[in-house]
């Protein structure tokens, strides 16, 4: 493992902590939830990391909560928490991000990267959060699904962000890259 590798997997780890933990959580006061930026940091991994990094970050945070230290949203953790109602969008995380490292096949672009971050960022983590909510609360999976729509408008902006972010910081690092082969002395 590279020490790159090695380097970059707790940053983001790092990031999905603070992202979730300092910036504030914004309220949505018609149905009492509130809004993290959690799945911004997912698609950003996603988006930026090769598919085992994405996923070995996001696995990180997972069990790092799971562990009880205090990083899921509201400075909660535990292994209940992981099991609770809110479990499988946790759970969805590494997977999400996987999945969105996976098919950034080719050359990416602002299209291509919104795709991807509204089909596996929002529909797969509604989808796995809402089957895991639907089992755990007993609850139809439509009126669910349906609840979740509340929340789109401000995951799209998110997709948005994050593909503009991953490309300005791609276009960087191959600049850095180029510029460290030319500059390096063999001898």
């Amino acid at each position: 493992m590279s020490i790159r590798r090695i380097t970059i997997i707790p940053l983001f780890t790092a990031l999905m902590i603070v992202f979730t933990i300092v910036f504030p959580k914004i309220p949505v006061p018609i149905i009492n939830i509130n809004v993290t930026l959690q799945t911004f940091i997912v698609i950003l991994a996603g988006l930026l990391l090769c598919p085992i990094d994405a996923f070995t970050s996001m696995l990180l945070y997972v069990l790092i909560g799971a562990l009880g230290f205090p990083v899921f949203s509201g400075l909660s953790g535990g292994i209940g928490w992981v099991l609770g109602p809110n479990g499988g969008f946790i759970l969805s995380f590494p997977i999400v991000a996987f999945l969105i490292s996976l098919f950034k096949i080719g050359k990416q672009t602002m299209i291509k990267n919104m795709m991807l971050s509204i089909f596996f960022g929002i529909m797969w983590t509604y989808l796995i959060g809402s089957i895991w909510l639907s089992f755990y609360s007993k609850l139809n999976f439509t009126e669910i699904m349906y609840g979740m729509l509340i929340f789109l408008p401000t995951d799209v902006l998110k997709c948005i962000f994050a593909s503009i972010i991953s490309l300005k910081v791609k276009d960087k690092l191959t600049m850095i890259r180029y510029y460290n082969l030319r500059t390096q002395n063999y001898y």
